[in-house]
């Protein structure tokens, strides 16, 4: 049975998870393979030393698990929603926090290892929460979701900060990684319009829109985003343009995945749905991708 969802992330480990028939699985490339949910698995996060993750989805019994990655054995418990979660989160430093995002309009906090519920922040989004992500500092993290709402949290406590409107349902925000303040955050939503925002003012630094395709993934690196659009990838500068200086064809059909090289930054490795459905590159540049084969 082919991969329908899927999730990948490599440092020094690897993991995919799929929702294929009655046995929803994680496999690692150390060759363990866990039955985690009992149904569709839609995002997983490790922490920054490798050694756990959460796995979050559309369960039976529960939306969420905190295990070992290297044993399957439970370090936490992930409560807290009562509908599926769509997106899974962890503090970058110690002590490691994780926040995940669900469907039932609530982001729910934790503290570990091992990770305990802590905190529910219930009356802040008003329908479906797509998205949260820490910053690379850890002193924030962001929510996003379909009521075109971006909300800022405390990183340490998940207290409410602030938040602004783009005006559009919030698909996917993303941290650039070469501002270790944290002070730009991205936004792609579904107008199809990316947008950079000045975290402290809220100000809107760059507004991209585009018309010719129905959606856009993005991928931010050195405060440079490379949007897939299409079947087209298209390459701009944040604060220089608000058009794309490059746009590079090639796939025969929609891209879904991208990544670069640890190392230098200068490779950058594409795929589309007649290949890859998730990619990931690794320190040594070795490339890792999940097809709809159902192979890593």
């Amino acid at each position: 049975t082919p991969f329908t969802k899927c999730d990948v992330y490599t440092q020094h480990s690897t993991a995919t998870g799929c929702a294929s028939g009655t046995q929803p699985r994680l496999s690692t490339c150390s060759k363990n393979e866990f039955h985690v949910l009992g149904g569709a698995i839609t995002r997983l996060a490790w922490t920054s030393d490798n050694q756990r993750l959460i796995i979050v989805g559309e369960g039976r019994e529960k939306f969420g698990v905190a295990i070992l990655a290297d044993s399957g054995a439970s370090v936490g418990e992930i409560i807290g929603h009562s509908k599926a979660i769509n997106s899974v989160d962890f503090k970058p430093q110690r002590p490691f926090r994780a926040v995940t995002a669900s469907e039932d309009f609530v982001v729910c906090f934790y503290e570990g290892p091992p990770f305990k519920f802590k905190k529910q922040n219930d009356d802040e989004h008003t329908n479906f929460v797509n998205v949260v992500r820490y910053a690379p500092s850890g002193e924030l993290f962001a929510s996003a979701g379909s009521t075109g709402r971006i909300l800022l949290h405390e990183g340490k406590t998940s207290e409410y900060g602030r938040d602004w409107r783009p005006g559009a349902r919030a698909q996917f925000i993303r941290w650039p990684s070469a501002r270790p303040n944290s002070d730009r955050l991205l936004s792609v939503s579904g107008d199809k319009t990316a947008r950079l925002w000045n975290v402290q003012d809220k100000r809107m630094v760059v507004r991209q829109h585009n018309k010719r395709h129905a959606s856009q993934l993005p991928v931010v690196q050195r405060l440079r985003h490379h949007r897939i659009a299409g079947r087209q990838f298209e390459f701009s500068r944040p604060g220089q343009s608000r058009k794309p200086t490059e746009v590079i064809g090639g796939h025969s059909k929609p891209i879904t995945a991208l990544d670069r090289t640890r190392a230098d930054g200068r490779t950058l490795v594409t795929g589309s749905t007649d290949a890859s459905l998730a990619l990931a590159v690794d320190a040594s540049g070795t490339v890792y991708s999940v097809a709809m084969d159902d192979t890593l």
